[in-house]
């Protein structure tokens, strides 16, 4: 098992550290804040290391901006994680819509099934809730 939390963590306090100096980075980290603090309670938890060994096992971590992706070559998927937010997200790169991303098991969300027995679409805030997973604090491992 390799230690993504680790790379994880090193690549939050980097760009952390140049967010005092880039104005734009800096913004960016700031509304990924508020938006974790504002929904972050309805997201799933998730072991950064069990989760990045399962979907992109042997990847090293790229900084991108205001996330780290882990992507395993030749593979379609990728952990793609916000620095300030603290969770993660698995985005399936063959899906060419906004809504790529996948569910905790990588599985790609369909619709819902209301209580009449009805198929309907989700929300957009139901969708982010099955796709955005917080990334557990190394002490919650």
């Amino acid at each position: 098992m390799s230690d993504s939390k680790t790379k994880y963590s090193s690549g939050v306090a980097a760009q952390k550290a140049l967010a005092q100096l880039d104005e734009e980075l800096r913004r960016k980290l700031d509304r990924a804040a508020g938006r974790a603090a504002q929904y972050h309670q309805n997201w799933q938890t998730i072991n950064l290391n069990d989760f990045v060994d399962k979907f992109a096992p042997g990847s090293g971590a790229q900084i991108d901006g205001a996330k780290i992706v882990f992507h395993t070559p030749g593979s379609d998927i990728k952990v793609v994680c916000d620095i300030r937010g603290g969770y993660c997200r698995l985005q399936d790169t063959t899906i060419r819509s906004k809504r790529c991303y996948l569910d905790i098991n990588g599985n790609v969300l369909g619709n819902k099934t209301l209580p009449n027995g009805k198929q309907t679409g989700r929300s957009q805030s139901e969708y982010n809730m099955m796709t955005h997973f917080r990334i557990l604090k190394r002490e919650e491992m």
